[in-house]
């Protein structure tokens, strides 16, 4: 069974898990909201790290996808989680650093999401 997986805040953390998990055959990224970044930018940053180096796979953009290979991830650039339809995600990798607190992840339970990953302290 395949784990779709969307991604909020793709700054170091995010494209970390991005990159670590992207050829596990039981994981796909569908989605990537970061609000200080669009398309083209985030595909350059996941191609190139300045500490990891440069990536293997080939990210490019097109409108608002990240297209790597023949996989298409969508990009949004909201800053409240209620402004992002993740319902089509089964996981949301919460990684932007301000989303902690039950009060504020539950907007991603009320959209179906079954478990969110939260990779602040």
């Amino acid at each position: 069974m395949t784990i779709k997986v969307g991604i909020n805040g793709f700054g170091r953390m995010g494209r970390l898990v991005f990159r670590a998990a992207w050829h596990w055959p039981d994981i796909e990224f569908i989605h990537i909201n970061d609000p200080a970044g669009d398309a083209p930018m985030l595909a350059h940053l996941v191609n190139f790290d300045s500490v990891h180096g440069i990536w293997s796979e080939n990210a490019q953009a097109k409108d608002s996808l990240i297209c790597i290979a023949d996989k298409e991830i969508t990009v949004t650039q909201n800053t409240q989680i209620s402004d992002t339809d993740w319902s089509v995600c089964d996981l949301v990798i919460e990684a932007s650093g301000k989303m902690k607190t039950k009060a504020l992840l539950d907007d991603y339970l009320k959209q179906g999401v079954k478990r969110v990953v939260v990779t602040a302290p």
